[in-house]
């Protein structure tokens, strides 16, 4: 057992030239810098204090280093090497002797109390060993590091190279360097440096032929820097790599060693994180690290292997990153690498794409049963965050965003399920990003095709990938601030991707790429028409015949849902996409674009109409009056419209005999020839239509209501011009409606029932959408409640053909959660039934159910009340009670359990017994039409002639 006692005398006893810095190693006492100035005294001094604690002469001390070290190579060359050489020789043998005694015999590693080592100790071992390593390692070089790194290394003039004692001072750094104890800080820095640099100079002599050594012994030295690699910071090692290679005088063979060495430790994992800190702590500022680094690792020259290693290490050094915020500085690094490793060849072009679907095939085809977990949420929003990262961050480094192209889909859906829910705003963000970049980056016609699949949910869209349709999005129970993705039972969530489009179309700056798509939507909607035609006629025809009449009506249901969803929707997203500002600015600034759209839709128009029962005229009338209005307001010139636009315009002319429609395409063709007026040089009627319209669009009430009084004589006139604008006008009054004013909307009301008169179903089929729509304000509903019911008193008994729409509204109404609305739907409705008495027949039965949910479970009192009048006014209106025999005893029932109640109320009671009246009065009536009659006496023979006799059911005169 070797005394360790004598050795720390020793190192106390002896002096070295290093500074201690007391405040890094706390109490401990250290010792200061040497009095003595000459390094050879300093070296004298400690030669002789070796001598006194180690009695070896220098050749045994040689050969016993040789034969701990296992050097037996060497042990015919011991006497020589052990000659007495100069100072710094002898200093390193004897260092190098303790050194490896102290590591053999003192274990730093254990914590028991007999194997502590006083810090003071320790920390005067460490500076043994940095002191020998610069008069052994340091001075023993080969000659090129010092050629070419005079600053890193360096040693006097008159030292030559000693690569067999430099074999021996590696083997006994080989022993220390590896205690991690003894690295506090940066404290060993150096010496590993001197170590690696130690052993490629051995290398290198070796394949220059400057030194002879047998196989066995350059596979140690590579073994040692293995060593070095997995035991020490593999940042520290590639920062020493660089620092040598970064070395011209080298030999070539030089070079090629360090240049190998790099690519072995930068393909073997964990690599390419080592290199990126290594050089981000001895970068040149005038070299970007982002371009130093991807310049060493985006090489053609190297095996698809190897590249594929770097692809993998880069993707997890990028989700580290993500992981990591301290980290995120680095990404930078890591998607210029990864993209120019992308662009090498199509090997990794292949590996990226396999790789990003491997990490979304969970959410495509989860492996997990029903009702349990697909992804932990953290792991969900780290994977959307590293896409983020790798294809959103920066145009140049980041990956080619086509790659999303089959996913588009798929991310459209996640981020319909994750808008439905709060605390996900920085998730929709990276959502709303890639599905952003997607679109953007695509051609004219890739983007076509893809709205048109994303609009038409079309399945088959190239390697189109898809959320599974089980998966869903809800709150996490255990976790309030997270969602929880799971696939229930519950079977397929169905969704429409256009509205999550529109949304994030609106809340971007991407304003270009909105009106493209808008202008895409639009293109389609024509073309969806006519597809859906067809296929509606081929659906309806098939196995009709063999269905009940409960599931002919599902089927038709289902059938009729199929065709027009998928026009509904785009027309919604039409509207949404229009009203939003940047959208009408962009079609301001671009009217040529939406212009030639509108042109193609009228070159298609007789084709489509081959495939639709009837003409649509309205379309026709709207698309010739866009093409009028955006040709007047349009600042670019129009001549390449001229030749596209006559011929279908001439045709359209001749075949069409509604006069406002030929004024219209007149109109347009005046427009295409440069002349913006109709009679060539003035038009009273259209300067008082524009006069109308300017002064409608006004702000101020008074002007507007002075505009609609114009508009109103110009419409009860048949102004040519005006009747043909009628749209507008109608476009207008919808604006107007929503004033505050009540001056200015109910001359409004006046406007709509003088419109109605030159197009019926327009009006009434709008009106009566704006009626339901539940996201209009409810002031707006009940004035739009108003207009409809004020059209009807205006058409009279001639509403009859529209009571579809007028009852089924109103009936819609009455089934809102809002009191008042439901107050005003029966109001309306009692007034409507008066009107419409006998035709309410067929819809008497689900009347009936209204009202009688009403008074059952309505909470709203003047509700009740109006529902009750919707009784008493439909008696008020029957004429003939002949005509309603089946519906007065239900009615009679209700009213006279109304009227006696005592639990109704005073203002229900008196509606029951106004009804109740009203019957009374009518039955009265039918008596004494009956007995005033003539009776006259009819013979006649049974059984000739017969004539069946009219069923009179419960009459009113059998009543109780």
């Amino acid at each position: 057992m070797t005394n360790i006692t004598k050795y720390w005398l020793l190192l106390e006893s002896m002096q070295f030239a290093t500074i201690n810095d007391t405040k890094e190693h706390g109490h401990a006492q250290y010792l200061k810098e040497s009095s003595l100035t000459n390094d050879m005294q300093r070296l004298s001094h400690n030669v002789q204090e070796f001598r006194k604690y180690i009695k070896l002469p220098t050749k045994d001390l040689v050969r016993q280093l040789l034969e701990d070290l296992n050097l037996k190579h060497m042990m015919g060359e011991a006497v020589q090497l052990g000659e007495e050489g100069d100072l710094a020789t002898l200093y390193s043998f004897y260092g190098i002797f303790m050194i490896k005694e102290i590591a053999d015999n003192v274990n730093f590693i254990s914590n028991a109390k007999e194997d502590l080592v006083a810090e003071r100790h320790k920390c005067l071992f460490i500076a043994c060993i940095q002191d020998i390593a610069e008069f052994s390692l340091q001075q023993h070089l080969h000659p090129n590091f010092y050629k070419g790194r005079p600053i890193l290394f360096s040693r006097p003039h008159d030292k030559k190279t000693s690569f067999k004692n430099l074999e021996i001072y590696i083997g006994g750094f080989t022993h220390v360097l590896f205690i991690k104890p003894l690295h506090i800080g940066k404290s060993l820095d150096g010496p590993i440096l001197q170590y690696m640099a130690g052993i490629f100079s051995i290398l290198m002599a070796c394949e220059d032929k400057e030194y002879v050594m047998a196989d066995q012994e350059i596979i140690n030295k590579t073994a040692c820097l293995q060593r070095v690699w997995l035991s020490l910071p593999k940042s520290l090692y590639f920062r020493n790599l660089m620092l040598m290679k970064n070395n011209k005088i080298l030999s070539p063979s030089g070079q090629k060693i360090l240049q190998r060495q790099l690519l072995i430790r930068l393909w073997s994992p964990g690599g390419f994180n080592a290199l990126v800190f290594a050089l981000a702590e001895c970068k040149k500022e005038e070299h970007s690290l982002e371009e130093l680094i991807s310049g060493l690792v985006a090489q053609p020259a190297y095996s698809v292997k190897a590249q594929k290693s770097l692809i993998a290490q880069i993707l997890n050094f990028s989700r580290a990153c993500v992981d990591n915020q301290e980290l995120l500085q680095y990404m930078g690094v890591g998607l210029l690498s990864l993209r120019r490793l992308y662009d090498l060849n199509d090997e990794n072009k292949t590996f990226v794409e396999a790789w990003l679907q491997g990490q979304l095939h969970i959410l495509i085809q989860p492996d997990c049963e029903k009702d349990f977990t697909v992804m932990d949420w953290c792991n969900f929003q780290h994977l959307i965050s590293l896409l983020f990262h790798l294809f959103c961050t920066s145009s140049v480094e980041c990956l080619p965003s086509n790659l999303l192209t089959s996913y588009l889909n798929l991310i459209l859906n996640i981020f319909y399920h994750v808008q439905q829910h709060n605390n996900t705003q920085l998730l929709q963000g990276h959502l709303k990003a890639l599905i952003l970049k997607c679109l953007h980056n695509q051609n004219a016609e890739d983007l076509h095709n893809i709205i048109e699949a994303v609009a038409l949910q079309r399945t088959d869209f190239k390697e189109w990938f898809a959320l599974h349709d089980c998966i869903c999005f809800d709150e996490n129970p255990l976790n309030s601030q997270e969602l929880r993705i799971i696939l229930t039972s519950e079977g397929p969530h169905l969704w429409d991707p256009l509205p999550a489009l529109v949304v994030i179309l609106k809340s971007s700056t991407f304003n270009l790429l909105s009106f493209n798509i808008f202008l895409i939507l639009f293109r389609l909607l024509p073309k969806l028409i006519e597809e859906d035609e067809e296929e509606k006629k081929k659906t309806i025809s098939e196995n009709m015949e063999l269905l009940q009449p409960e599931d002919l009506q599902q089927k038709i249901l289902r059938e009729v849902n199929t065709t027009f969803a998928r026009r509904l929707h785009i027309i919604k997203a039409l509207e949404s996409l229009v009203q939003h500002q940047p959208m009408k600015c962009m079609i301001n600034e671009n009217s040529n674009e939406l212009l030639r759209c509108l042109a193609d839709i009228l070159i298609n128009f007789p084709e489509l109409n081959k495939h639709l029962s009837e003409i649509n005229e309205s379309t026709l009338m709207i698309t010739l009056i866009l093409i009028r209005e955006i040709m007047q307001i349009s600042t670019t010139r129009t001549d390449d419209f001229h030749a596209v636009l006559s011929k279908p315009l001439h045709n359209l002319y001749e075949n069409i005999d509604q006069q406002s429609l030929k004024y219209q395409i007149l109109s347009v063709l005046h427009l295409l020839q440069g002349s913006n007026d109709l009679n060539v040089r003035y038009d009273p009627s259209k300067d008082q239509f524009e006069e109308a319209r300017n002064l409608v669009e006004a702000k101020e009430p008074y002007l507007q209501v002075e505009g609609i009084e114009k508009l109103i004589k110009l419409i009860n006139c048949r102004d040519t011009y005006t009747v043909s604008n009628a749209h507008a006008i109608v476009a207008m009054a919808l604006n107007t409606l929503k004033s505050p004013e009540s001056y200015t909307f109910l001359n409004c009301v006046r406007l709509f029932t003088t419109l109605v008169h030159i197009m019926e179903f327009e009006i009434l089929d709008l009106l009566g959408d704006e009626y339901v729509a539940d996201s209009s304000t409810l002031d707006y509903r009940l004035v739009v409640g108003e207009v409809i019911l004020k059209i009807g008193r205006e058409l009279g008994p001639l509403c009859y053909k529209y009571k579809a729409i007028l009852l089924n509204c109103f009936m819609n109404g009455c089934r809102s959660q809002l009191g008042e609305f439901r107050l005003s739907a029966f109001s309306n409705l009692a007034q409507l039934c008066r009107i419409l008495t006998y035709q309410v027949y067929q819809y008497f039965q689900e009347l009936l159910h209204l009202i009688d949910c009403e008074l059952t479970s309505g909470k709203y009192l003047p509700a009740k009340r109006a529902a009750v009048m919707v009784l008493s006014d439909l008696l008020e209106g029957m004429d003939n009670l002949f005509d309603y025999e089946e519906m007065l005893l239900p009615i009679y029932r209700l009213l006279k359990c109304l009227a006696y109640s005592k639990q109704s109320d005073e203002q229900i009671r008196i509606h029951a017994t106004n009804g109740l009246k009203n019957l009374s009065e009518k039955c009265t009536k039918l008596v004494e039409d009956i007995t005033a009659s003539r009776l006259e006496k009819e013979i006649k023979i049974l059984g000739v002639k017969d004539s069946s006799k009219r069923d009179l059911k419960n009459h009113i005169l059998e009543m109780n």
